[in-house]
């Protein structure tokens, strides 16, 4: 499901592709199995073959948090943590058994250096999304980001679990389920 992400949309990826498919390492990993752990620098960079990832937080009451998703056909990877060399907000963590082609992280950044239209238009663009979901935050109640949601990504409950699922629109399982119940 590539394009989960809006920013996705909006940028031609085939350069991060080819650069994973055709350079990088075949690398298998089971569910639960973390492709980096929050704190660290990211280390490399992958295309998504198989399979589906969560990036996931711990908040200050230590609670589990589901903060974004990415599945087979996109690139996982952290912006900040890959370009600026910052630790890693987010762990990112299989959802189901998958496969990535993985490439050292110091091979996408030359493909960014080399490439000051592709950098641009993806800061651009990773910008733009998370502006819209601070927005969307603000301007939505929790019902409304779920059916936005919903319409957008309607295949996400077949792949994701509900409890991350409610995670990552901040609201209960049971509440999610209430909803679930009152659409079918």
């Amino acid at each position: 499901m590539s394009g989960f992400n809006a920013f996705e949309k909006s940028i031609d990826f085939s350069l991060v592709r080819e650069l994973c498919c055709n350079e990088g390492t075949l690398t298998r990993y089971r569910k639960g199995e973390h492709f980096a752990t929050a704190g660290e620098i990211i280390k490399r960079v992958a295309w998504i073959k198989t399979g589906s990832f969560r990036h996931s937080l711990i908040d200050h009451d230590g609670t589990g948090k589901s903060v974004g998703f990415v599945f087979a056909g996109s690139m996982l990877a952290n912006y900040i943590s890959a370009v600026m060399k910052r630790p890693l907000p987010t762990s990112i963590t299989a959802i189901e058994d998958s496969e990535v082609y993985e490439v050292a992280v110091s091979r996408f950044r030359e493909l960014l250096f080399n490439d000051p239209t592709f950098s641009l238009t993806l800061a651009q663009g990773l910008f733009a999304q998370a502006y819209e979901i601070i927005l969307d935050r603000y301007r939505n109640t929790p019902r409304q980001n779920y059916e936005l949601l919903l319409s957008r990504c309607p295949k996400l409950f077949e792949l994701v679990p509900l409890n991350e699922i409610a995670s990552y629109l901040n609201i209960s399982r049971r509440q999610l389920h209430r909803w679930r119940n009152c659409q079918e």
